[in-house]
């Protein structure tokens, strides 16, 4: 048992755990985030969960989330489940359950000989380590603030702990990759230490496609390197063709450089191996966008914000359709929301100038309004000069819009990335500024043809 309490090894003892059925559990995992894990390398029927991260999410969500017919339990009706369950089994029984649950889990793990993360010397962490493991990759995957910490802190004491454990360094790698996108730490300090951490993992072990997914991630996003990038990520797939993340990151860097029918097939297939997730769903939609496919973006959106009224990235996404299509009321509806839904004061405050610069002016109001508050909050550091650039652009300000993008790559803005396919620069293809912008991006001649 960890600090985390008792684990419980599968659906039905989850279920019992919340008094509830398993359908509503497995519900409750998808849709409102119950912290269930998986075992590494497994089929994704081989979960279990702890007691005391179920018990935190209950008060969480009681606490965060308003009443639902099909929502958790009240804490006092979840404990009274879990004593039925208790006074259903004699003492002795539960012991011998756990201890039956615990022998099942070892022999899982004999099983799985850690498939991706023991290298070709056959090394396997120790209990203690894979525990500490488990839970790290668990908070990984939250791709919240506090998570990404928490996995960041074990991930290190993990490798530090056990210095042969190739799957945590790919861990630690993917965490280190991400950080930088949530402000948690400066990307010219997180990126270097996921390269770092990626590469030692597959020294560890040449085949560990975790490993190489997240080099590709860094050849991408930090140093600009496309052409090995590519190359890395075909090579993950090939490892492990049924890695769901491994196809989604790849098909974002393909969308990227507008290569649109690639990015098509390898979002349908990161979906089709995790049709669960709300971000494969979200960025699928985005896809779909970028290659024209309007209709069916939008729908996805819809449902996925109805689904999920917490989730920031299908306001967002909607709010950059809208704009595009000059529907400047749905812009403002998706736009504030997504800036309610981050908490972000700056987006709140740019939103409510365009509000009142369209009442005032319409489209055009709308945009002039937007840019200038939009300078405010940059001048602040608040928001990156993309997205004036953006603004800028649509406003037919050309050299304006050059000026902010040439900004954006001095200062390394991320944003940049998406400088070869947003519809905003349709303005500035024949332009040779813009060309040099791209190129220094790190696009191909290739590339800006296509």
């Amino acid at each position: 048992m960890n600090d985390q309490g008792r684990r419980i090894s599968d659906w039905k003892g989850i279920a019992a755990y919340f008094g509830r059925d398993e359908r509503t559990v497995r519900r409750w995992e998808r849709q409102r985030g119950l912290p269930v894990h998986r075992m590494p390398g497994g089929a994704r029927s081989l979960i279990f969960a702890y007691e005391g991260e179920l018990d935190a999410w209950l008060r969480g969500s009681a606490e965060t989330e308003p009443p639902a017919p099909a929502g958790p339990l009240p804490p006092s009706v979840a404990s009274a489940g879990r004593t039925r369950l208790a006074s259903a089994v004699s003492q002795r029984a539960m012991l011998v359950l756990v201890a039956t649950l615990s022998a099942v889990t070892v022999a899982a793990y004999a099983g799985l000989s850690w498939r991706g993360g023991h290298g070709p010397g056959g090394h396997v962490p120790s209990a203690e380590i894979q525990d500490i493991y488990l839970r790290a990759t668990y908070q990984l995957g939250t791709r919240q603030e506090n998570g990404l910490r928490r996995a960041i802190a074990d991930l290190t004491e993990v490798t530090r702990q056990d210095p042969e454990f190739a799957a945590a360094f790919a861990a630690l790698a993917e965490a280190y990759n991400i950080v930088s996108q949530y402000t948690l730490m400066p990307a010219d300090e997180a990126y270097p230490l996921a390269k770092q951490a990626a590469e030692r993992a597959i020294a560890l072990d040449p085949n560990l496609a975790q490993a190489h997914a997240a080099l590709a991630f860094n050849a991408f996003y930090w140093q600009r390197d496309f052409v090995r990038s590519r190359a890395l990520f075909e090579r993950a797939i090939a490892l492990d063709p049924g890695s769901a993340q491994t196809r989604h990151w790849y098909a974002l860097t393909r969308m990227m450089a507008g290569e649109f029918d690639l990015s098509l097939r390898e979002i349908a297939a990161a979906q089709r191996l995790n049709p669960e997730s709300r971000a494969i769903a979200a960025n699928k939609a985005l896809i779909q966008f970028h290659a024209g496919l309007v209709r069916e973006a939008l729908a996805t959106l819809r449902e996925l914000a109805e689904n999920e009224p917490r989730l920031r990235s299908p306001a967002e996404y909607m709010a950059t359709i809208h704009l595009d299509q000059r529907d400047y009321p749905a812009f403002l509806e998706q736009y504030g929301r997504a800036a309610e839904i981050a908490g972000n004061d700056a987006r709140r405050a740019i939103a409510r100038a365009a509000e009142a610069g369209f009442l005032q002016g319409g489209a055009h109001g709308l945009l002039a309004a937007m840019l200038e508050a939009q300078k405010a909050q940059h001048a602040e550091g608040l928001e990156p000069a993309y997205k004036l650039a953006v603004t800028a652009a649509l406003l037919g300000h050309e050299d304006m819009a050059i000026a902010y993008l040439e900004e954006g790559i001095a200062a390394g803005e991320q944003d940049m990335l998406g400088a070869l396919i947003d519809p905003a620069f349709r303005i500035l293809r024949g332009d040779e500024r813009y060309l040099r912008v791209l190129k220094a991006v790190g696009f191909s001649s290739l590339d800006i043809r296509g």
